[in-house]
Formats: C-alpha cells, sequence, structure tokens
C-alpha cells in the first residue's frame, strides 16, 4: 500500500472512500478489521500507511465540525489577502483536461467521465491550479464537489486548502509541484495518461496553457508579496 497508493496505473488504493462517505463501512469498522487481518501489527509499513489515512479523514471531520464553513473561508486567513487570479479560460483548460500537461489532463478526463480521481493525481492537479495557474483553490472545491462520487465536505475542503497552503497543517505555499516530473516518478511508462488521454493524442492540446517555470515563479512572488504585505501591517 505504502508504494502502490502513489501509482496512478495501479490498482493500489481501498477505494472505500464513496463507502465511508455514504455510511455502508465506519471508519472504526476499517480500522479493527485491518487491525484483525494484520495480528495488531502496528510496525507494519503498509498497515501504519493506511491508518494514518484514515486519521487524516477523520481529522478533516473535526475541522470541519469546529469550522463549519471551511468549504468557502480560508483556515489560516492571512490568505484573504492573497492575489489570486481570475481566468475563466484557464479554468475551463483544467476542467475539461485541456491545459496541454498530460499527467493533469489525464487525471480531470477520468475525474469527469468516472466520478473519481486517483489520490496522487488530485495533490497533483490541485497544485497546478491554485499555483501554477494562481487560480482560487475555492474554484476547485466546487469543482470536485459537483464530479466526485465521494464529494465529501470535510474531505474535500481540508484536502484543497491543505494543497492550497491555508489549511490547517496544511502543505506550505511554496511547495510547488512539478507535474511532469510527478508524471515521471509515478506514472513513467504513460500507461495513466494513455489510458485517459489516448496514445495517438489525436485532440490534444500542441501546447500547454502554460509556462511551469515561469508560473512556479509567479506563484512563489505572489506568496512573497503576500508575507511582506502581513509583516507591515
Amino acid at each position: 500500500y505504502q508504494n502502490d497508493r502513489n501509482l496512478p496505473a495501479v490498482n493500489g488504493t481501498s477505494l472505500l472512500s464513496p463507502h465511508l462517505h455514504f455510511g455502508e463501512i465506519s471508519p472504526n469498522q476499517a480500522w479493527f478489521a485491518i487491525l484483525g487481518a494484520f495480528d495488531n501489527a502496528f510496525d507494519h509499513k503498509d498497515l501504519d500507511v493506511y491508518l494514518s489515512e484514515l486519521g487524516w479523514r477523520e481529522f478533516s471531520y473535526y475541522l470541519l465540525y469546529h469550522f463549519d464553513n471551511i468549504n468557502e473561508v480560508n483556515f489560516n486567513a492571512k490568505f484573504n489577502h492573497f492575489p489570486w487570479r481570475s481566468s475563466r479560460k484557464d479554468l475551463e483548460a483544467w476542467q475539461k483536461g485541456q491545459t496541454g500537461i498530460p499527467i493533469v489532463d489525464a487525471g480531470m478526463r477520468e475525474l469527469y467521465k468516472t466520478g473519481y480521481m486517483h489520490n496522487r493525481v488530485r495533490m497533483i492537479v490541485g497544485s497546478f491550479l491554485v499555483k501554477n495557474l494562481l487560480i482560487d483553490w475555492r474554484e476547485g472545491e466546487r469543482w470536485f464537489w459537483d464530479c466526485l462520487l465521494d464529494a465529501d465536505m470535510a474531505s474535500n475542503s481540508a484536502g484543497w486548502q491543505w494543497v492550497a497552503g491555508s489549511g490547517a497543517d496544511a502543505s506550505p505555499y511554496f511547495r510547488v509541484f512539478n507535474p511532469l516530473l510527478q508524471a515521471d516518478k509515478f506514472d513513467a511508462d504513460g500507461v495513466y495518461q494513455n489510458r485517459w488521454l489516448g496514445a495517438d493524442r489525436s485532440d490534444y492540446p500542441a501546447e500547454p496553457i502554460i509556462d511551469m517555470k515561469a508560473s512556479r515563479e509567479r506563484a512563489l512572488q505572489a506568496f512573497s508579496d503576500l508575507k511582506a504585505l502581513r509583516q507591515a501591517e
């Protein structure tokens, strides 16, 4: 699990998220069934990683219970001043899987056609939207909410705020995923990308909608400007 959960072309995750969301199985049932299967071996690396994911899910519910507007309001208030871009064209390219970045577009097409997206790819497409395109995380949250079979207010909101850097215990904003390197690392043979884009890429954009290096530098500059603004207050 520890390794395979990161490979979108492999069936390496539990796929329990919709069943947990709709109450078909409880986190406690999953937790103790797994412990039993591993003879309570907490030190097993795969078991430890999976149980930590159940823990993160429950932490998301804790956040939603105590901060019931986290789907709309930055948990970290300093992001209220963040200079998000408004670009309907770029947002729609992302939504339709037409950004010209294969791993991003494969994920977005999987989402729209199936109501599901692999978790590693969720992080990649999320980072691309909020950091490379500099579009407000709430646009991504709303699109996932519309498309996901396991759309869950707690997990969806906390996940998007984690990617944006605005959430509780979030990924630092300056951590910008490079989707090309991510694809090389986790889908080196292009199996996942070809599955959703087609091997011939006949209807695929000739060029990416954005320069990866320049967009990363723009994101880091925006965050630096935000820090300077907060320090000046």
